[in-house]
């Protein structure tokens, strides 16, 4: 029987946050102020595959990624882009729902190991979104402090060396599969795959 973790490691969005529901919501009410019809799940199909090419190349402000994968999506769907889009984008995120199981799980977690996030974000956006989300995090690990995204395993080893843990010792749990369960189990975290989507795991395993 393996032996409770020292910490726990989640992504977060997505995982702990609803992301799925509030990028549609943010794009329904973009479409609704100007009368737009478009194939919402075709552009948020679209604006990830995007994202997910954007993450791996030189390191910009996620919000950044988000306004070009956005622009990306819109221009592939034949949709006017607006500058003011992707800015309302990222402005929108701190408010998306969180999962009602997630305050729950995360406290009675926290009675036996150490909490910690680690997200493809910007500082300051994940600042709000945990005050949101209601529980105390030992770490938290951005993207902007890594200097990189995930799938890099840089994000993974700085939590490491921050937790003072070792692999085996870290439970790292996401719905992000490609993002996320490929780099931290070549460095031999222990994963737990969130799989809410019910996709076919892929992605280098």
């Amino acid at each position: 029987m393996l032996e409770k973790p020292s910490a726990v490691t989640f992504d977060c969005y997505g995982t702990l946050v609803d992301w799925e529901a509030g990028i549609t919501e943010f794009l329904e009410q973009v479409f609704r102020e100007r009368h737009i019809k478009a194939n919402i799940a075709e552009v948020l199909r679209v604006r990830e595959g995007l994202d997910f090419e954007l993450v791996q190349g030189a390191y910009r402000s996620y919000r950044e990624i988000l306004a070009l994968s956005l622009r990306g999506a819109f221009t592939q769907s034949g949709i006017e882009y607006n500058e003011n889009d992707g800015k309302r984008l990222a402005a929108s995120v701190p408010e998306w729902p969180v999962f009602e199981e997630t305050k729950p799980a995360l406290e009675r977690l926290a009675k036996h190991s150490r909490l910690a996030i680690i997200s493809n974000i910007d500082t300051d956006i994940i600042e709000k979104t945990r005050t949101k989300i209601g529980v105390d995090f030992d770490l938290v690990i951005t993207a902007q402090e890594a200097g990189t995204y995930k799938p890099s395993a840089k994000p993974f080893e700085l939590t490491l060396q921050k937790l003072g843990c070792r692999p085996g010792e870290v439970l790292h749990v996401s719905s992000g599969f490609r993002y996320d369960i490929p780099p931290a189990s070549r460095l031999d975290f222990r994963t737990a795959w969130v799989n809410r989507k019910h996709e076919t795991m892929s992605g280098g395993l």
